[in-house]
């Protein structure tokens, strides 16, 4: 699979607002005085991408909520329950309203328009692939509110009841705008990557939120205990279709993260049945 950029360095920090543009220079002199290779450096930061960091202290506009309500249009099956050999609701994450989101937030080719919604059985089981999908309503299509009739065991939850009212009561999720950087096995040896890692936490530390980002749109999958990128584990399910990029990522389970990755030239037509869902977890 090719790297998810084959620009330069300087052309990656060109596309980006000047706050992180600043990051991405301070990165290089931290770096630099921490004798870090420069070749080594630059390969990094052409993997840089942008994301949308979306919870409820940022400072930009609101773009979505977790939980429900599930809002679908008239007619449409819930996700899941269409599957005739094995239907399991997928339970409904995040709603994300993609006119909301700035232009150039990220560098995915998302809809400017309608919402997004982001579903998922987060369920712990021996395969890191969950049931789940995402859905895309185009502005102005009628819905209505649709119950939820789930049947599962989510990680870490007593009921999906019990998961559902946790994500409403964690407020609006509002924006901001990051550069995310990947740390996974594929890039980097383990000694140069905990260099790196050092580096940019030192660099970003003035930019970092108070408490963790919950729910990512865009940018380079997080990386945990070297379990490696999911985008890349995706990419090696569907024969075919090699530029695949993570949709979203939701770190709202204790010690586990489900992303939502995709093909690329799906979220240009726009299509959203090829997508697949997978989770770390470390109970």
């Amino acid at each position: 699979m090719p790297e998810h950029t084959t620009q330069g360095a300087d052309e990656v920090r060109d596309t980006l607002p000047e706050e992180l543009r600043d990051l991405l220079d301070r990165f290089r002199a931290t770096a630099a005085e921490h004798g870090l290779p420069t070749e080594n450096v630059e390969r990094w930061l052409r993997t840089a991408r942008r994301a949308a960091m979306l919870y409820p202290e940022a400072d930009g506009p609101v773009v979505g909520r977790f939980g429900g309500p599930l809002m679908l249009p008239p007619g449409m099956p819930a996700p899941g329950t269409s599957d005739t050999d094995d239907p399991v609701a997928h339970q409904l994450i995040a709603t994300i309203d993609l006119a909301a989101i700035p232009e150039g937030a990220t560098d995915l080719p998302l809809p400017s328009d309608g919402h997004l919604l982001l579903f998922a059985v987060p369920e712990l089981g021996l395969e890191v692939e969950l049931a789940g999908s995402a859905v895309y309503l185009p502005a102005g299509v009628p819905v209505e509110e649709r119950r939820q009739d789930l049947d599962y065991e989510p990680y870490e939850y007593d009921s999906p009841e019990d998961l559902d009212a946790d994500l409403r009561g964690q407020g609006e999720l509002r924006l901001a705008r990051a550069v995310s950087l990947p740390l996974h096995g594929g890039y980097h040896d383990l000694h140069f990557r905990s260099d790196l890692a050092r580096v940019w936490d030192e660099a970003a530390a003035e930019l970092r939120p108070a408490r963790h980002v919950p729910l990512q749109i865009g940018g380079n999958a997080a990386d945990h205990e070297g379990w490696g990128d999911p985008v890349r584990g995706s990419a090696t399910v569907l024969e075919g279709p090699e530029d695949w990029v993570l949709l979203a990522q939701w770190e709202g389970l204790p010690m586990a993260t489900v992303y939502w990755t995709m093909p690329r030239q799906d979220l240009a037509e726009p299509r959203f049945d090829r997508v697949l869902v997978q989770m770390y977890a470390n109970p």
